[in-house]
């Protein structure tokens, strides 16, 4: 009986240890990032809110909604949101699709981010998107390009 006590306790202290280690763990993540304050929301069209954007030091996240005002229904249309250093160079940009929005319909959008010293960043509203390129055919595409140009 005393084996089972004993296993009980250290069954015990492991749970209260993995709790207490997950809660110091989100604690510190939370505590690691912090608000972006100044941004740009450059949109006619469409009503853009942030709810919340914040960046650590590697990366981050900017939650919003958007609500169309207008009396007529956005279709394939795209948030572009570029994301800036201190600097206002643009790091990156990511895009959240709208496929349909009725009048007066509100939609969430969540966007995140992997750019380190971010600091400000600006949404705009567009109507297309870049294609994804394959990193390995761009490759092959630039070597074919200089050999043809050496040979000459």
């Amino acid at each position: 009986m005393s084996r089972m006590k004993t296993f009980l306790m250290y069954l015990i202290l492991v749970i209260a240890f993995y709790a207490f280690s997950n809660i110091m763990i989100n604690a510190f993540l939370k505590v690691s990032y912090a608000d972006i304050l100044g941004y740009d929301i450059d949109v006619d069209e469409l009503f853009v809110d942030v709810t919340e954007a914040k960046a650590s030091k590697r990366d981050g996240y900017i939650y919003g909604i958007v609500k169309n005002n207008k009396q007529e229904t956005i279709e394939n249309k795209y948030l572009k949101i570029s994301i800036l250093n201190e600097y206002e160079n643009v790091l990156g940009e990511q895009y959240v699709k709208i496929d349909k929005l009725e009048p007066e319909q509100l939609r969430k959008f969540e966007v995140n981010f992997e750019y380190k010293n971010v600091e400000t960043f600006k949404i705009e509203l567009t109507d297309t998107k870049p294609e994804e390129i394959d990193f390995w055919e761009l490759i092959k595409t630039n070597v074919k390009d200089y050999v043809a140009r050496v040979k000459e």
